[in-house]
């Protein structure tokens, strides 16, 4: 080295060689980024829509096919649950209670009324306190019926386009989940009033009627009410581990409460349509026939995911509840083992989707600049396992959360 530098020409510098450097806009990355995830062989045959939007500046991030229709599978909770919450509230309450013909001030009654208001999470205990109730009212014997009334909802018991496998949730409005329906009537509201009457015989109450269905009349008293935890907690039961047996319950629900007795699927369905007509100026073309997902009528867009995702993002009175409601990448629910050891986990939350052939993820995460971002991401139509279809999803919410303008 030093013989070639004592042969330089006097008056020149060696050649320096600088690096060339590119500026790439993070924009067209992130685009490039996605768009390579999208050149799965999955997208032979399978169909994919995406949108992302920014919360705060509503701008697109990313779209594809954002129009194109899908089954949403368990992403329609999300619907539900920002119904519920806009209509019903965070602190609604669900009612069990119990009557009798006469005022309790007597040892004998005629007949005695479990009342059920789709209360999702009753549990047998709860039926258990309603007797003691009883009980300590000085009551001996019940000289009629054990009338169980239902009548809050309706008496269908599967819902519009479900499989035949999805027919075991038997929705009643008086039901306990563990307990299974009566056989013949499948009735889950007879079952109850048999645990009340096996309950009310073993604390000495002599029952000398049957366990019938019936109606409260105007003129019963009220002995004792069992109230559910709140709504706001009920949907974290439900998006957590996508609950569906809860779902189709708060679907009916609220139906019941701004359609009037009984509630239906039906009245659920133009509760959430009128709802999305509230809060959009033009809904993005729609189905809803369930609360959960379940059926293969239900068919919706990214479009109108990220749209319900960012108007409850800027819900201050609800965005709380809704958010706490979803899982998180990594940590808990149906996100758990997902998205573990990326820059996603513990950061982004989503409600999860599936059925056979469909695949859907919907939530929240933020940037590596702090920024909100809303997304909808909703994979049809390929076969066997939906490991493939999770894995693009992840990879993807992984671009958005390591996504910076800078």
């Amino acid at each position: 080295m030093l013989l070639l530098s004592s042969c330089a020409i006097p008056g020149t510098k060696p050649v320096e060689t600088q690096p060339t450097t590119t500026s790439i806009d993070p924009f067209e990355r992130l685009q490039a980024d996605i768009d390579s995830v999208l050149q799965d062989a999955l997208f032979t045959t399978a169909s994919i829509g995406i949108k992302v939007v920014a919360v705060e500046t509503r701008e697109v991030i990313y779209a594809k096919n954002a129009q194109k229709l899908h089954h949403p599978a368990s992403t329609t909770k999300l619907f539900t649950a920002a119904t519920a919450l806009a209509k019903l509230g965070s602190n609604y309450q669900f009612e069990t209670k119990l009557y009798t013909d006469t005022a309790t001030d007597t040892q004998v009654v005629e007949n005695i009324y479990l009342k059920g208001k789709a209360d999702p999470v009753l549990q047998s205990d709860d039926i258990v306190k309603l007797a003691n109730a009883l009980v300590q009212s000085n009551i001996t014997s019940i000289e009629g019926n054990i009338v169980v009334d239902e009548t809050y909802l309706d008496t269908v018991r599967e819902g519009p386009g479900w499989m035949w496998d999805d027919r075991p949730l038997q929705i009643s409005a008086l039901s306990i989940r563990n307990i299974e329906p009566e056989t013949g009537t499948g009735s889950r509201a007879i079952a109850c009033g048999h645990l009340l009457k096996t309950t009310l015989m073993e604390k000495n109450i002599n029952v000398i009627g049957e366990v019938v269905l019936g109606t409260v009349p105007p003129d019963a008293h009220s002995v004792a009410t069992h109230l559910s935890p709140p709504l706001a907690d009920i949907i974290k039961l439900m998006n957590k581990p996508s609950d569906n047996w809860i779902a189709e319950m708060l679907f009916k629900t609220i139906g019941s409460e701004m359609k009037g007795k009984p509630g239906t699927w039906r009245k659920g369905r133009e509760v959430v349509t009128e709802f999305l007509g509230e809060i959009m100026d033009e809904p993005p073309t729609h189905r809803f026939v369930d609360g959960s997902g379940l059926s293969r009528y239900n068919l919706l867009n990214t479009e109108l995911l990220t749209k319900l995702l960012v108007y409850m993002s800027h819900n201050f009175e609800l965005i709380s509840e809704f958010m706490a409601s979803l899982p998180i990448a990594g940590v808990d629910g149906t996100l758990k083992n997902r998205m573990q050891g990326m820059y996603a986990e513990k950061v982004l939350r989503a409600k999860t989707g599936t059925l056979s052939g469909v695949s859907a993820l919907a939530g929240y995460t933020i940037t590596a600049d702090g920024e909100v971002l809303a997304f909808g991401i909703l994979i049809s139509h390929y076969f066997g396992s939906a490991a493939t279809a999770r894995g693009i999803q992840d990879k993807i919410g992984n671009y958005l959360t390591q996504f910076s303008r800078n």
